[in-house]
């Protein structure tokens, strides 16, 4: 794809993140779920900025967040990378993922599991890693347990995890050096992933990893990167701390 078949949308500035430097986004039905790099904060804001819940997370130079089976899940992007589990409601940290291998982690997106997902060998009669949490059942694959798309930067690529393990169950190549926030299509089953230092947001594939489109932000740096359920997509800029939105 050349450039000038790229598509270029200008977002406009909504509000200023809660924190110092937000980092990463989730959208959500009661708003948008927001991580901040510098504090190591997540809250939670309504479409106006309003805060209306936030909590500390172990996680440090907070990156990436996601919501699913109960929880909130917070990358930190230190080494070595992490991402931590969280009750929303109180806050409390209730257990961790160790990624492998180097390459940081910048960019979270929660699924539950799919029948045409491969679930890792041995998975069968293990005992739950973590009995009292609430997203189910070690490896337990469909119905049971989730899993994290997760992007890793330094190592230019994107992972597909079991979020009780972190067990990869498929990764793909992502053509930048910056990948950052991502969001799932449920209307195609495609992944959207944004890259930080040209403001280039591509749509995957995620099964084969195929590129499919291109387009391009221009104006803020883009690190939390979300769609709400009303077309909405929702853009983090840790350089400026400020919430920015483009129009469907």
């Amino acid at each position: 794809m050349t450039s000038a078949d790229v598509r270029v949308a200008q977002p406009r500035t909504v509000f200023a993140g809660p924190g110092l430097q937000v980092n990463g986004l989730e959208a959500a039905p009661e708003g948008l779920w927001l991580c901040d790099q510098r504090n190591n904060r997540s809250y939670l804001v309504d479409y106006q900025g309003q805060v209306l819940t936030s909590f500390a997370s172990p996680a440090r130079n907070a990156s990436g967040i996601s919501v699913g089976a109960g929880s909130v899940w917070v990358g930190s992007n230190v080494d070595p990378p992490m991402i931590f589990r969280h009750d929303p409601a109180t806050g409390q940290c209730t257990a961790f993922i160790m990624l492998q291998g180097p390459g940081g982690v910048h960019g979270l997106q929660w699924r539950p599991y799919t029948a045409t997902d491969s679930v890792p060998a041995g998975s069968e009669g293990r005992a739950e890693l973590h009995p009292t949490a609430p997203a189910g059942q070690r490896d337990g694959g469909p119905g049971t347990s989730g899993t994290l798309w997760v992007s890793r930067p330094g190592a230019m690529r994107i992972e597909h995890i079991d979020a009780e393990t972190g067990h990869i169950l498929s990764s793909f190549a992502f053509p930048a050096p910056r990948s950052h926030g991502l969001y799932w299509d449920d209307s195609d089953s495609t992944l959207t992933i944004a890259e930080t230092n040209g403001g280039h947001i591509f749509r995957f594939e995620p099964t084969s990893g195929e590129l499919l489109s291109e387009w391009r932000i221009e104006g803020p740096e883009v690190h939390g990167f979300a769609r709400s359920s009303d077309g909405r997509i929702w853009i983090g800029d840790a350089s400026t701390n400020q919430v920015l939105v483009i129009e469907p």
